[in-house]
């Protein structure tokens, strides 16, 4: 399979990337600006939602740590 997806499937299209051989994906044109104050913000909510859930992964290791000891 590792043919197939590497040497292969990349020959036969233009590309498989968005934004390459014409295809339109991540231009200038793919968000509307309308679309813009909602984008953003949510990419900063789940940046900010992983952040807080990875303190809390910490700080339960921590307790099971010194619960351990």
């Amino acid at each position: 399979m590792m043919i197939v997806f590497i040497i292969i499937l990349p020959r036969m299209g233009d590309s498989l990337h968005p934004g390459k051989g014409g295809n339109p994906g991540f231009s200038s044109y793919d968000l509307d600006h309308r679309l813009r104050p909602v984008f953003y913000p949510a990419v900063i909510g789940w940046t900010l939602l992983g952040v807080w859930i990875m303190n809390i992964r910490l700080r339960i290791r921590n307790i099971n740590k010194s619960l351990e000891s």
